[in-house]
């Protein structure tokens, strides 16, 4: 599918809306972790959304693909932070539970991709 940009792509709209969440969450962890744990987690979710544009704005075919892995490297990343985040009893499973399986969803669309692009 060709797009006009990358903002129609469902995965970076997936991606975006993941993001707004992590922000959201990510409030109720200590203060303490601030410049650990939330900046971390925040960085890697803004890392998939971002590294998604990024990709979709490259020419060359295996250098769109290099940003797409970068995304899909990041939400598994946040789903380890996120992980973490309920063993440390920051939040709950049930808050992250839908989160982790929307990231799963990115994961999937993104592999998707990068079958796609580096096939053509």
């Amino acid at each position: 599918m060709v797009y006009k940009d990358f903002t129609q792509m469902s995965v970076w709209q997936k991606a975006k809306t993941l993001l707004v969440s992590i922000y959201s969450v990510s409030k109720q962890f200590p203060d303490d972790e601030k410049f650990s744990l939330t900046s971390d987690i925040r960085r890697a979710a803004n890392s998939v959304v971002h590294n998604i544009a990024e990709g979709y704005g490259r020419f060359e075919r295996m250098d769109k693909s290099r940003f797409y892995k970068f995304s899909r490297g990041s939400a598994y990343e946040v789903i380890s932070q996120l992980i973490v985040s309920t063993e440390l009893k920051y939040l709950k499973d049930s808050e992250v539970n839908h989160i982790i399986d929307s990231y799963k969803e990115v994961i999937t669309e993104l592999d998707l991709l990068i079958k796609t692009v580096e096939n053509k």
